[in-house]
This record gives structure tokens, sequence and C-alpha cells, in this order.
């Protein structure tokens, strides 16, 4: 076995051990370590593109389908499918999904039985995998502290440097400064009218604008504009002070106003404001770099 795999195994094993011992704060510094350890081993092995991600998918499937959870390899082909033609995975072929803390069963759906079918633990402990981290929620006041050194970040990476510096790739294939910034103002401009609808609107559907037939839009588009890179910058700076005004006006209750979504289903003004400021916060490192003429980390 890859030796990069058997230590996040042993990762994996003292930091169960350390729980069942209720040694949570020692377990919490091995599960960090371990999700360390996988960030970077996908790094280097995961795919890029559509075609190469789903023909991967669908030789894990050949591969350790038959010791996977059925209810979930029964879903993965038409998820190959959804990602080779560029389609989003609504919820419904992809439900909530939830692992028993205990055994390790997975179950689909909202419905759950009383207890687990193979351990008796009670869906109490069961642990939900949210769709991207982006949705875990923070208090409101670390998530208004975040949109704001967000939107100084994105002033500071452009400052000083030239638009057509800023509209160079730092090497083939890989997105200019300016590039992230259009990807980055259709964020801002979805988060404004998104938060706009939850307050306006009861529970409101907020599916992206559609750009194919078959599904609405991934919240992870993009902008097409003719704009340079510094204008590109202040738009997605105004916008963000704008949504950041009215969210600090916002009473507490106001947080908790729901609506819909087809990729993450019920969604609040405090998930979708962690979703966007953490979406932004996560192409940071990648805009900075950019705008330097380089990758991030080198």
């Amino acid at each position: 076995m890859d030796e990069r795999l058997t230590r996040i195994g042993r990762l994996a094993a003292v930091s169960q051990s350390l729980e069942r011992e209720g040694a949570y704060n020692g377990a919490k510094l091995l599960r960090a370590q371990m999700k360390a350890e996988l960030v970077r081993y996908a790094a280097v092995e995961a795919t890029s593109g559509g075609e190469a991600t789903a023909a991967a998918l669908e030789a894990l499937i050949a591969d350790i389908g038959g010791d996977m959870s059925p209810s979930v390899v029964a879903l993965l082909p038409t998820i190959a499918g959804h990602v080779r033609a560029g389609r989003t995975i609504p919820l419904t072929d992809a439900p909530r999904t939830r692992v028993c803390r205990t055994c390790g069963e997975i179950f689909l759906g909202d419905e759950l039985p009383a207890i687990c079918p193979v351990c008796e633990a009670p869906p109490l402990s069961y642990r939900e995998m949210l769709p991207i981290w982006y949705l875990e929620p923070d208090s409101t006041e670390e998530l208004l502290a975040g949109l704001r050194a967000g939107r100084a970040q994105v002033l500071a990476a452009v400052e000083g440097r030239s638009d057509e510096a800023l509209a160079t790739q730092p090497a083939p294939g890989e997105w200019s400064a300016r590039q992230t910034l259009e990807h980055l103002l259709f964020a801002e401009g979805l988060f404004a009218e998104r938060i706009g609808r939850l307050l306006d609107e009861d529970e409101p559907n907020l599916a992206a604008r559609a750009v194919w037939a078959e599904t609405p839009a991934s919240d992870e588009s993009t902008a097409s504009t003719e704009l340079t890179a510094s204008e590109l910058a202040q738009l997605v700076a105004e916008l963000r002070a704008a949504t950041i005004g009215r969210l600090e006006a916002l009473p507490d209750a106001a947080w908790q106003r729901r609506g819909e979504h087809h990729e993450w289903g019920t969604v609040t003004v405090t998930t979708q404001t962690s979703y966007f400021g953490r979406h932004l916060a996560s192409h940071m490192a990648q805009l900075t770099a950019a705008a330097e003429g380089r990758l991030p980390g080198r």
C-alpha cells in the first residue's frame, strides 16, 4: 500500500482510540493531521476536467464498488453522467448523507431508522456529510469579520499592479488574476441576490440562473465581462460592502430565515453567508499568487 495511505490509516486508528478513551482534545489533533495528509494526497492524485473525473469515478466503482455501501454505489453512475456533461448535481440525485459514528453505516435521505440496524446507535449520533465545508456555520461576528477581511484582501491583491499583468496567466491552464476576479464577481452578485431574496421573500427557491437546459446553474459559475481586473476588483469590493451593510443591520432572528436550494436543500442567511464568505476566502491564495505571476505556494 502507498506509504501515504498507511500513514493516514494509522492517524485515523489512533485518533479513534483516543476518542474511545475520552481524550477528545488529543483526538482532534490527530484528526487535523489526518485531514492535512488527505488534502495533500488528493492534491497530487486528483484528476482535472469533467471527462477525466467521470472516468476516475467509474474506475473507482469498478475497482472497489463491491466493498462500498450499495446505496451509495447505486447513485454513482448518475453522478458520473452529470460530471461528464458539466451539469450540477441536484439533491434529488445525491440526497442528504449521514454516517453512523459508531459503526460507519451510511444512511441516505431524510428518513432515518429509529436505531442503526448494525450497531443500534440512535440517529443523534450520526454525522451528516455536508456537500462542501463552506456550509459549516460560524457565529455572526466571525462571519461578518471574515466578509470584511475578504473585501480588503481582494483590493490589496491588485493594488499597484497593471491590468496587463493581472490578465496574464501564471501558467498554462491556470486562471489569471482577472479570470479569478470574474469568478468572484459572479459569486458576489449571487450572494447579494440570495441575501436579498432570503430577507424579502418567504422560503424562496434559490436556484441560480439557468445556463443548461437540464439543471439550474452551479454556484461555481463565472461572469463573462470585458472589464479590466482593477474594475472587477472594485465591483467585487462594492458588492461585498453593500452585502455587509445589509447583514450588519439584521436582528438575530433574521439570520435564520430559510430558503430552498436544488443542490444544498434548506439554507439560511447564516449558511449562505458562510458559503460565500468562505468561497472568496478559498480563492484568495489563487488570486494573490496570480497577481504576482506565480502559483500558490511557489
